[in-house]
Order: structure tokens, then C-alpha cells, then sequence
């Protein structure tokens, strides 16, 4: 994989194909996910793989969360296409930091610490996806079910993200970006 072009094209999708990635790929791309770099070597992330059944029932909880909130006429955003992105995708790993619940004098530091692992370990599975064809999607939107899906897998830790990840069924343009000049500051 040239890193350049893999930066370079890759986007998000949110339609995907109804062909199956196989078990072998995402083991592979969870394992690359994992040499990501981390804070202090803490390697804080924890991700749970959800096909099929169980990818039933997180658009299931989703749906009902969906339907709270129209029902109390609070704002969606773009939850109802997360829903859809993650109905149609082969596979969504949910993304958790093991040590946020958990560790008794957990810093707001040692929390942006974890947070910027967990946002590398995910950017690495998203890149090396490109390498194998493969759309992703990084969805935030799992909070505004998030203690939902804490309580239906069992689960302590904090829920930071998930990833829908299937063979694309679009071909999205280029966001916009900012211009350098924008975002960047020298200073001598």
C-alpha cells in the first residue's frame, strides 16, 4: 500500500455492498490496528466485532433510540444514516477505552492521553482497510445510544466509537478541506 495515496483517497462511506469481509481480513486489520502508537504504552482500546445477529441488534437498539428521540422531537443529526451505513455494512467493530470507568484517579490528561491512542489505533484500521479494498465509515453517533449499548454487551468501559467497514457501494467526492494557512500557525 503506497501511505501517500491511502491518506489521499481514502473517504468515508456509508453505502455498502451486501458481500461479506471475510473473519481473516478483520482479524488482519485489528491486528495492525493494535500497532498503532499509544500513550505511555497503555494500549487503552478495546474493540468488540459485531456481524449478523448481533449487528441486528445494535441497528435494533439504535432504531428504538431513533424513534425516542422523534417521538420527543429532539434533533437526529446524521443518526438515521449511521443506522443505515451500519445496517448495510459487513461487519462494525465498536470501539471502547478499557480504563476510563475503571482506573480510580483517571485524569482529564490521562484521558486525552487514551482518547488520542484510541483515535490512532483507529485511523491505522481505517487506512490499512484501503489496502484491501474495503470502505469505512468512523461513526460518532453510537452516543446517543451509548449507554444502551454499554448495557446490551455487558460492558463497563467507555464506548468512544465504532467503525462500519464493508466493500463500498458509492464513490464519494472530495470533502472540503481547510487550506493550510487555516489551520497552521509558524512561528520562529
Amino acid at each position: 500500500m503506497d501511505t501517500f495515496s491511502a491518506i489521499e483517497t481514502r473517504k468515508s462511506i456509508r453505502r455498502f455492498q451486501s458481500k461479506l469481509v471475510p473473519r481473516e481480513i478483520i482479524e488482519k486489520l485489528l491486528r495492525l490496528a493494535i500497532k498503532a502508537p499509544s500513550g505511555k504504552n497503555r494500549q487503552p482500546w478495546r474493540f468488540v466485532v459485531l456481524e449478523n445477529h448481533s449487528k441486528a441488534e445494535l441497528v435494533n437498539i439504535m432504531d428504538n433510540v431513533a424513534k425516542l428521540y422523534k417521538e420527543q422531537n429532539k434533533s437526529l443529526g446524521s443518526f438515521e444514516l449511521s443506522i443505515n451505513a451500519i445496517s448495510e455494512a459487513s461487519v462494525v467493530i465498536l470501539v471502547f477505552n478499557a480504563f476510563s470507568n475503571v482506573e480510580k484517579y483517571y485524569t482529564h490528561y490521562r484521558s486525552l492521553t487514551d482518547t488520542q491512542s484510541i483515535g490512532a489505533a483507529i485511523q491505522t484500521l481505517l487506512l490499512a482497510a484501503c489496502d484491501f479494498g474495503l470502505g469505512t465509515l468512523w461513526i460518532c453517533d453510537v452516543f446517543y445510544c451509548d449507554y444502551e449499548i454499554c448495557s446490551w454487551l455487558n460492558r463497563q468501559d467507555e464506548l468512544v466509537a465504532a467503525v462500519a467497514i464493508g466493500y463500498p457501494n458509492q464513490t464519494p467526492h472530495p470533502r472540503p478541506r481547510k487550506l493550510l494557512n487555516e489551520v497552521v500557525e509558524w512561528k520562529s
